[in-house]
């Protein structure tokens, strides 16, 4: 059972029957009862931290000052600049009512809400949320084609009607009126401002280890038995680097794909050999039901199916191994700024002007993309005078019938983005964003939780003052952290330029399960209920996979909200 689960009830208790119907239901999950104020009960794993005061608790991860002395009154805006971590904090005012309700910014332990007539129900995970509240799951299908819609973004709206979320860095407070209303108390554009900018190369690389190191430090601190997913690229090398200098019992597994790109063996062991990480290499296996329910019924669709094998394995190694942490480099391309455009060169055009900075950034640019110069500087002129091209966020409806495709992009607070803000910045904090969609729903949770320092607040408020331009020196993207670590990591590895992939994978997989798609998709619940364009579906369906068409790749989204959508409601 996920060592992280959490229920909290919010009201008027006094009845001491209101609450025994909600323990009988939540009683499966093996939770323990702590009675916290007259309107607060919470129930959670019997191995989940809470730190409990006189003015609230904290459930969960968290570092800081406020996190050596929980008794001192809390505060949001304390909570916020002072600790840091994977927390759901609970405040009381002085009649031990909850006044406010608080998700640590960047904080990957999720909270989820429902209102029941006068009782607001706070969870981690929507089945426990569900059974606490006594009610079977109604899916949400305007939810699913804007998931669909809009990749890789998340909002407060979950799958699952009358179940919200509340998102890193908000807070949910009782107004006077006692309406529950939002309020975003941390936001990446207050580190953004040219007052917090780390301008010299030496600083930006000192500042960026030492908050990792430190980071990774934190996160271990305590775990018998963390494992390492090393893949051998930069980001996942960079933890082991920093697990070794924790000193934590950490040990690392690689796993591998048949398929020649995600075969990353050499990098992994040179990293592990460098870091002296204990490495174990695991071959993924070429061939599992692709159409089948999704292994977790989450609040979203989770896990991508097509990553189910691995998963299994890094279960298997948990449970075989004690594995108490998962340790993971996802989002470290979204966080080190990896440019997927011309956007740092914009950045110097527009603070700099064209000069030597510019034709630096524009040839670093080049080199990266193999480009031309004039290439990019083309490209880079015109982002330095018009706005994004997705006001929102880039949408591809390509299997959504016609009157289900959203018009826009739902609202998300990061949207609220100051005047002036350089092109690369933008790109750099939506990049963060849509890795953030993608560190929870996995199955491997149940046994342990995952740790993502990479996507912590430390580290993402460093990196965000790091400018564009300083990650591509050099004509290396992630410059930054490649020289950080250059005195610890293999050159092998810092100066690799390919990166590992599921291309190959990817289309075998859609090749083996070719006789069950069709029936799967086509005859699912996604496509009961009205969701699909069946004929671009049937259409992408009869013809046979290739490496480069998009439109294959585009199924295993759908694939994965059809495998949530049985984890929920059973077979068609």
């Amino acid at each position: 059972m996920n060592p992280e689960r959490y229920l909290a009830v919010i009201g008027s208790l006094n009845d001491t029957d209101l609450l025994q119907p909600i323990e009988a239901r939540i009683a499966p999950f093996g939770l323990v009862r702590c009675d916290i104020a007259m309107g607060l009960a919470v129930f959670a794993r019997a191995d989940l931290p809470i730190a409990a005061g006189g003015s609230g608790l904290v459930i969960g991860q968290h570092f800081g000052d406020t996190a050596k002395s929980p008794g001192d009154p809390m505060f949001p805006e304390v909570l916020t600049t002072r600790t840091w971590g994977n927390y759901c904090a609970i405040g009381l005012d002085r009649q031990g009512a909850v006044s406010w309700i608080l998700r640590a910014p960047l904080g990957h332990l999720p909270v989820l809400l429902r209102q029941k007539g006068p009782l607001l129900f706070v969870a981690s995970h929507a089945d426990l949320l569900l059974d606490a509240v006594g009610e079977q799951p109604e899916l949400d299908w305007t939810f699913a084609a804007q998931h669909l819609a809009y990749a890789h973004l998340q909002t407060e709206r979950t799958g699952i009607v009358a179940i919200e979320e509340l998102l890193p860095g908000e807070m949910l407070f009782n107004t006077a009126a006692q309406m529950w209303r939002r309020r975003t108390m941390w936001s990446p554009w207050n580190w953004t401002t040219r007052d917090l900018e780390i301008l010299d190369p030496a600083d930006a690389e000192t500042c960026l280890r030492t908050k990792v190191e430190a980071t990774v430090a934190e996160l271990s601190r305590g775990a018998r038995a963390p494992l390492l997913e090393l893949s051998g690229g930069l980001d996942s090398s960079i933890l082991a680097a920093s697990l070794a200098a924790a000193h934590a019992p950490a040990r690392a597994v690689n796993l591998v794909t048949r398929a020649t790109e995600g075969d990353e063996r050499d990098y992994a062991r040179a990293s592990a050999a460098a870091t002296e990480l204990a490495l174990e290499e695991i071959m993924v296996p070429d061939s599992f039901e692709l159409c089948r329910p999704a292994l977790v019924r989450s609040a979203r669709p989770g896990l991508p199916q097509l990553l189910i094998a691995a998963d299994r394995l890094l279960t298997t190694q948990a449970r075989c191994n004690g594995i108490d942490a998962f340790f993971s480099g996802a989002g470290g391309d979204c966080v080190f700024a990896s440019p997927g455009s011309a956007a740092p060169a914009a950045d110097v055009l527009l603070r700099f002007g064209i000069g030597r900075r510019f034709l630096r950034a524009t040839d670093a640019l080049a080199e990266i993309h193999h480009a031309s110069a004039w290439q990019v500087a083309r490209m880079a002129w015109h982002q330095s005078r018009r706005g994004p091209i997705h006001a929102r966020w880039p949408t591809d409806p390509i299997f959504l019938a016609p009157d289900c495709t959203p018009a826009a992009a739902p609202d998300h607070p990061w949207f609220d983005e100051p005047e002036g803000i350089l092109p690369g910045k933008r790109s750099h904090v939506r990049a963060i964003l849509a890795a953030l969609a993608h560190v929870d729903g996995y199955p491997r949770h149940e046994v342990a939780p995952s740790r993502y320092p990479l996507l912590s607040q430390p580290v993402v408020e460093t990196v965000l003052r790091i400018p564009s331009w300083l990650w591509i020196e050099g004509g290396r993207e992630r410059a930054v952290a490649r020289r950080a670590w250059a005195d610890v990591l293999p050159a092998k590895v810092l100066g690799r330029r390919s990166k590992g992939g599921l291309d190959g994978y990817s289309i075998a997989m859609i090749e083996r399960n070719s006789d069950a798609l069709r029936p799967f998709l086509l005859e699912g619940h996604a496509a009961r209920s009205g969701l699909i364009d069946r004929s671009a579906l049937e259409a992408v369906l009869a013809g046979r996979p290739r490496r480069g068409d998009t439109a294959i790749y585009r199924l295993f989204p759908l694939i994965d909200v059809e495998a949530w959508a049985r984890a929920w409601l059973g077979e068609p």
